[in-house]
């Protein structure tokens, strides 16, 4: 028994690193090009490249990937004004601009004066009325009241997948449903991870508005927008711990013959459809424990969801094949950058109700690992992720492990 437990082992082992290869080096071409340097060197250059702009930029609030560059805001601590920049990854030039208060007081130029300051006599100025200034836009450069204000930078198309989304909404809420009505026996220890894995993301509530720039404006003081933020992130990991707690993964043992499985084709998927927002997570001093607790939040999302498909599906056999496969045919060609989470329901409705929160986990996990690999292009990144891969395979050799340890427990006979 011990030598076909070693044979088992090393089969399974092989085949996890077969499907990590080949999750890994699959070519794929993703959408959106790769950030090859962070956040942080992009504001660097912008501050020794750029002219001083004639006021204080202040503190860097915030970032986010659009397109082959990164956008960087700088706010002072007062808010009166926002200063923005577009980096190129490319040595090419850099875009920037000002945002001001529409009350803050300013001159009134003509638009002899303003075409004249803007440089672009073959422009017509646009003038627009403030409560203390008259702002202008010359063609692409703008003007507030008499100070130079850049032009306008690039902005992130809108991902917008409305019918998929509200497709995954009803499934969570469905899976609520289920889970109240048909509550089953609850697993302590993914009511465990839930409240560790929040209390994680709450320790790293301080880094975290950087990953939504839109929250800081001109006028607005940005301690009141990052207290709003938190407030917000709060009361969103509240809620997600309580429906953790009230609408717990069912206790079921890992399926460790199936986890490689969705922790590679989420690693594909991530890899095709990559969500830029992750690529800005890589750019955080505590990026490991933020990957690390959006992986399980979402892998339970995925559990429960899941949960609320395999429920729907339940009356036929036939129906249940069908509506498996039309969710992840339309996933893969129409998620976007919800593809690996839509994977991810789809292999939790495929098993059984024990193993669905393990597999929707398994393909989230694998989902964000590729997202980072294929966009985050500079070291420390590559090295987050790849510890970030290592400590999942780890929860699934420790889960191996264990079934295995149990098996020859069970055939070993009793000795009277």
């Amino acid at each position: 028994m011990a030598a076909k437990t070693r044979v088992s082992l090393l089969l399974g082992g092989g085949v996890s690193v077969a499907l990590a290869a080949v999750a890994l080096w699959v070519p794929v071409e993703p959408p959106v090009p790769p950030a090859w340097q962070p956040p942080a060197q992009a504001a660097e250059r912008t501050e020794r490249d750029l002219p001083a702009l004639g006021l204080l930029w202040g503190k860097v609030r915030g970032w986010s990937r659009v397109g082959p560059g990164w956008t960087v805001l700088w706010q002072p601590i007062h808010g009166m004004w926002l200063v923005s920049a577009w980096v190129p990854d490319d040595p090419g030039p850099i875009r920037w601009r000002i945002d001001a208060a529409p009350w803050l007081p300013g001159v009134r130029l003509s638009r002899d004066a303003a075409e004249a300051l803007a440089g672009r006599s073959a422009a017509v100025a646009q003038p627009r009325e403030r409560l203390g200034r008259r702002d202008w836009q010359v063609g692409e450069t703008r003007l507030l009241g008499a100070l130079p204000a850049g032009g306008e930078i690039p902005a992130a198309a809108p991902l917008r997948r409305p019918l998929l989304q509200a497709v995954l909404v009803g499934l969570l809420l469905a899976g609520a449903v289920s889970r109240h009505l048909v509550p089953g026996v609850p697993s302590p220890g993914w009511r465990r991870a839930a409240v560790g894995v929040v209390l994680l993301l709450r320790a790293t509530l301080p880094e975290l508005p950087a990953l939504a720039p839109m929250t800081f404006q001109p006028g607005v003081r940005p301690w009141v927008a990052e207290l709003a933020f938190g407030t917000a992130a709060v009361l969103l990991l509240g809620a997600l711990m309580f429906a953790a707690q009230r609408f717990p993964a069912t206790v079921g043992s890992p399926p460790v013959g199936w986890l490689p499985v969705a922790l590679a084709a989420g690693t594909v998927a991530g890899r095709l459809e990559p969500a830029a927002w992750l690529v800005g997570a890589a750019g955080l001093e505590l990026r490991l424990p933020v990957l690390v607790g959006v992986a399980v939040l979402l892998g339970w999302l995925a559990g429960l969801a899941g949960n609320g498909l395999r429920e729907l599906l339940r009356f036929s056999a036939f129906a249940r094949v069908v509506g498996l496969s039309l969710l992840a045919v339309a996933g893969v060609a129409l998620g976007g950058a919800w593809t690996g989470v839509t994977l991810a329901v789809v292999a939790a409705a495929a098993v059984e109700r024990g193993w669905g929160t393990w597999m929707g986990a398994g393909g989230v996990w694998g989902w964000v690992f590729g997202n980072v690999w294929a966009l985050a292009r500079w070291e420390s990144a590559l090295w987050t992720a790849l510890a970030f891969l290592l400590l999942g395979c780890a929860v699934v050799a420790i889960a191996f492990l264990v079934r295995m340890r149990e098996g020859v427990a069970e055939a070993t006979p009793s000795v009277p």
